[in-house]
């Protein structure tokens, strides 16, 4: 029997390249050495970030409030200056046009107020028939008699928080009186003074800028008087048709709901559709589905005739931005400043092609 040999084994290498092969050295590590400084810098630069964030919180109530008496004293500039061609001095003629403002302001409430007041009597004196309606509703709908009990329960066990309702609610609106007449205040001093303040900011500016520099703030003036003046007609309207069609339909509150149109209708595109929701669930409960339908009918049939024919003609192109880009502007303002932000997203969305034709297509034909 053979016995087996073990392979040779290989001499792929020579011996001095598999034993005298010098070790390769890996490169050190690189370092970056950051100086304490820069974090310094950045932590400050967090705090000064925090430190505007906050204080820019705090201050928007007061932003708003200025840019709701300088929208304001824009729509009241020309009936001041009217005033004052015919002899009567700057400081009475910018007090004639408040005091004009606020006319209709009392005026607005007298037609909305004294109609309220009626009705409210009304819902009181018709209370049992109220409530022997509600009755039949919470039997079909056991789920929400449940729910209003647990909510008088709660009522009862802590009758503070419902007195603090009534407590915020009353302090909401005695912020709303002090906030207008606040703004009537300082629309009063922008009239007073509005040429002092424009010339003392035109002349704190390079002097190749100061035309285009005024030119923008007549044009941004005459874009936004030109908007709410617009807007207020087309509203009008709008309010007038509601309340003509709830009277016409015994629907209640017609006052009520009238004035709620006036306002949502100054919402572009959807203002009207939204307006429609609480006319048609009013209709529904007191006349039935078909009131409802019919409230819903005609305001849909309004709101195309609004869009395509009466806005247009009422505002024509003194808003020259696209549909898409006044939703944007919606969105915007609401999710900012809720209510009023919805109310001045428009007219600043509107001075945007003013500042695109004064200044950028200007700069652009400049350079060519």
């Amino acid at each position: 029997m053979n016995a087996e040999r073990a392979p040779a084994p290989l001499e792929d290498e020579p011996r001095e390249a598999r034993y005298d092969v010098a070790p390769q050295h890996e490169p050190p590590p690189t370092r970056i050495d950051i100086p304490w400084s820069v974090f310094v810098k950045g932590i400050v630069a967090l705090l000064v970030m925090q430190g505007l964030f906050r204080f820019f919180q705090q201050v928007t109530a007061v932003v708003v409030i200025l840019a709701l008496a300088l929208f304001l004293t824009a729509a009241l500039s020309p009936l001041a200056a009217w005033i004052e061609r015919r002899g009567v001095g700057r400081g009475l003629a910018s007090l004639l046009a408040v005091g004009a403002a606020i006319l209709v302001i009392l005026a607005l409430a007298g037609l909305v107020v004294p109609p309220l007041v009626i009705e409210v009597v009304e819902f009181v004196d018709d209370l049992p028939q109220h409530l022997e309606r509600f009755q039949r509703l919470s039997a079909s709908n056991p789920e929400l008699f449940q729910a209003l009990e647990r909510m008088a329960q709660r009522v009862r066990q802590d009758p503070r928080a419902f007195l603090t309702g009534f407590l915020r609610a009353g302090v909401n609106a005695a912020g709303v009186i002090f906030s207008g007449v606040l703004i009537l205040t300082l629309a009063l001093y922008f009239l007073l003074d509005q040429e002092q303040i424009r010339k003392a900011l035109l002349d704190h500016l390079p002097r190749r800028h100061r035309d285009r520099v005024d030119l923008t703030i007549t044009e941004v003036a005459r874009v936004i008087r030109s908007y709410f003046v617009g807007q207020a007609i087309v509203s009008s309207i709008f309010a007038v048709l509601t309340f003509v069609l709830l009277t016409i339909l015994g629907v209640p509150y017609a006052t009520v709901l009238a004035g709620l149109a006036f306002a949502l209708d100054a919402i572009p595109n959807i203002g009207a559709t939204l307006a429609v929701i609480v006319p048609a669930l009013v209709a529904f409960a007191s006349e039935g589905i078909a009131d409802a339908l019919i409230v819903v009918g005609v305001v849909m049939v309004y709101q195309q005739i609004e869009n395509n024919i009466i806005a247009p003609r009422i505002l024509g192109d003194k808003l020259e931005i696209p549909p898409v880009l006044t939703l944007i502007a919606i969105l915007v303002g609401g999710a900012v400043l809720g209510v009023i932000g919805v109310i001045i997203a428009i007219p600043l969305a509107g001075v945007l092609p003013v500042i695109d034709r004064i200044w950028w297509r200007r700069d652009g034909r400049d350079t060519e």
